[in-house]
């Protein structure tokens, strides 16, 4: 989505707090852009949580899919959550203003769930991923190279 070359993409650890790492090639980006990345990880996590919830059974009456969105939000990354507030600053939205990059970052993970989810089987498989390991996983994914 940014035009930045992949490097690879790993679930080991890289720091406190982070349970993996992408890593691309350094290139200035748009910081509406940003924020729609920091946005697709926490609903894509919101979504498998709450179809793995909902299809066991485990889902309480009165959970929605809202209260697992904000739970992904908390628990899935602070940076996540200080580049989406950096990025409605420098575009002074407020803070009652609906977030656009939200509603697209949705529609990329709706678009692109079969796709993400083959993806994430290969990194509990192999860990990390290489930019071509990932084509590989997603051949109609236009990658940069």
């Amino acid at each position: 989505m940014q035009g930045r070359s992949l490097r690879y993409v790993t679930l080991r650890p890289r720091g406190a707090g982070r349970a993996g790492f992408t890593a691309v090639r350094p290139r200035r980006v748009d910081l509406s852009s940003v924020a729609v990345v920091a946005h697709a990880g926490p609903l894509a996590q919101a979504r498998y949580v709450f179809e793995a919830i909902s299809a066991d059974g485990w889902l309480d009456e009165g959970v929605t899919v809202e209260d697992v969105r904000l739970g992904a939000y908390l628990h899935g990354g602070h940076d996540d959550l200080a580049l989406i507030a950096q990025a409605r600053r420098a575009y002074g939205f407020s803070d009652r203003q609906p977030d656009l990059w939200a509603e697209i970052a949705q529609d990329l993970v709706d678009r692109h769930w079969t796709d993400i989810g083959r993806i994430a089987e290969a990194l509990l498989e192999h860990r990390t991923l290489t930019g071509a390991q990932l084509r590989a996983c997603v051949p109609a994914l236009p990658l940069v190279r």
